[in-house]
């Protein structure tokens, strides 16, 4: 049994091929047959499908750059408020002091004027 009997493509011929007998080599002919069967019929929708998940990832990536971007920009101005809210409470801090201690030194003196007025009668 050395070969099998085919008819030629288009030709009305019949075309003597030999088939091998080695079972391992059959079965990997029928897969690389199922293979090439396989990638006919949906290779272009595979490649379709995957050349659409190359452009979310890419357009997912730009937008996580995009939004990296916005949060670092948001993030610089959050800082630099705290930052001028810290200087505009420690100057406000520092005149509240200031106000405190003039507003002692007065009472100090009104007091002293009010005990130096006792000790002149």
């Amino acid at each position: 049994m050395k070969g099998i009997e085919q008819q030629g493509k288009g030709t009305g011929r019949i075309a003597n091929s030999v088939v091998p007998t080695n079972g391992a080599d059959t079965t990997a002919q029928g897969e690389a047959t199922i293979d090439q069967v396989r990638d006919l019929l949906f290779g272009g929708a595979q490649r379709s499908i995957e050349s659409k998940l190359t452009d979310l990832r890419e357009e997912m990536q730009a937008s996580l750059k995009q939004l990296q971007a916005d949060l670092a920009k948001e993030l610089a101005a959050v800082q630099a408020k705290v930052t001028e809210l810290e200087r505009d409470t420690e100057v406000k801090r520092l005149a509240s002091l200031k106000d405190v201690g003039a507003a002692i030194s007065q009472l100090g003196a009104t007091i002293s004027g009010l005990g130096s007025g006792l000790t002149g009668r």
